[in-house]
């Protein structure tokens, strides 16, 4: 049986829990920055509010993605649905680099035409708040990623550390207004949290893309069907593996050397073997494995 075919469901129902998870605390959240930076009229919770919000918005993405990624074939789609989880990666990306962009443009706002400083302890409850929960929510989403291999839930989880950064430029502005009479040193910070932020949704950005392009699976990848392949009996040499990433999954094709003077039946048998022993590897989960068979006509060979 295909280990990564039969583990997808319960991949699923992971991503989907985590989702679930995220969901709830993002709705506490935003209720209750919304309710301080309104009473306190407070710019800069409010905002951190509506980055909250948007964190909603990612979640219901992510469950959205799990049931269109569907691993199942239908006849306009013979390899699945899998590069659908990659498509919204792509646009996590490209929305986290829109945050650090809107983050760089009041940072540098903030410098040209520095604001009054203001504390309060309620704004400083909140945003301390914020930060803890939302860094839990990146460890726990990071947790489950690498679990189940999911590239989506990895930029959830990142788009989370993104609204943890902002909390804690917040919360520096607000504790500095005790010494400054302007925001400038939260404006300082913002810049910061922006630059990171950039570079956070490029290093997303960069793999998601590689697998639309069908990349290669890593070395270490690559390496271990070798490896396994070789351990089958029958096989002589491997000519050939070509390999491509697939969502979470992995894509192979394969040209081995057998007996040149096997039957037909024999050398499909050592082909199916090497392809039941490539799928059953869970820690590899490959998708589909395709194996040529070449004969080798070698003076050794009885």
């Amino acid at each position: 049986m295909n280990k990564y075919l039969s583990g997808y469901n319960s991949n699923a129902k992971i991503v989907l829990r985590v989702s679930i998870v995220g969901i709830i605390a993002n709705v506490i959240l935003v209720a209750a920055k919304l309710v301080a930076g309104l009473i306190f009229d407070n710019l800069a919770v409010l905002s951190d509010a509506v980055h909250s919000a948007s964190d909603l918005l990612t979640s219901l993405f992510v469950i959205a993605a799990v049931f269109l990624s569907s691993p199942k074939r239908d006849t306009r789609h013979n390899y699945g649905h899998e590069k659908i989880e990659s498509l919204t990666v792509l646009f996590f990306a490209v929305l986290l680099a829109a945050i650090g962009g809107l983050f760089a443009w009041q940072g540098i706002a903030g410098l040209i035409s520095p604001r009054a400083g203001e504390f309060n302890i309620y704004l400083i409850i909140v945003t301390v708040l914020s930060i803890a929960v939302k860094e839990a929510l990146f460890w726990y989403g990071m947790h489950h990623a690498k679990k189940t291999k999911s590239e989506i839930l990895k930029a959830d989880a990142w788009h989370s550390r993104s609204d943890s950064l902002a909390s804690i430029a917040v919360l520096i502005g607000l504790i500095c207004s005790t010494f400054m009479s302007t925001n400038i040193v939260e404006s300082i910070a913002v810049l910061v949290v922006s630059l990171f932020i950039l570079k956070v949704a490029f290093d997303i950005f960069r793999p998601a893309v590689n697998i639309l392009i069908d990349s290669a699976a890593d070395k270490k990848d690559e390496q271990k069907i070798i490896e396994l392949t070789q351990q089958v009996e029958g096989v002589k040499k491997i000519d050939e593996i070509k390999t491509r990433i697939y969502g979470s999954a992995i894509i192979a094709d394969i040209e081995i050397h057998v007996n040149g003077k096997l039957t037909v039946e024999q050398g499909h048998d050592i082909a199916q073997a090497v392809c039941d022993k490539l799928e059953n590897d869970s820690s590899l989960r490959i998708k589909h494995c395709n194996v040529h068979v070449n004969p080798c006509h070698c003076e050794h060979e009885e």
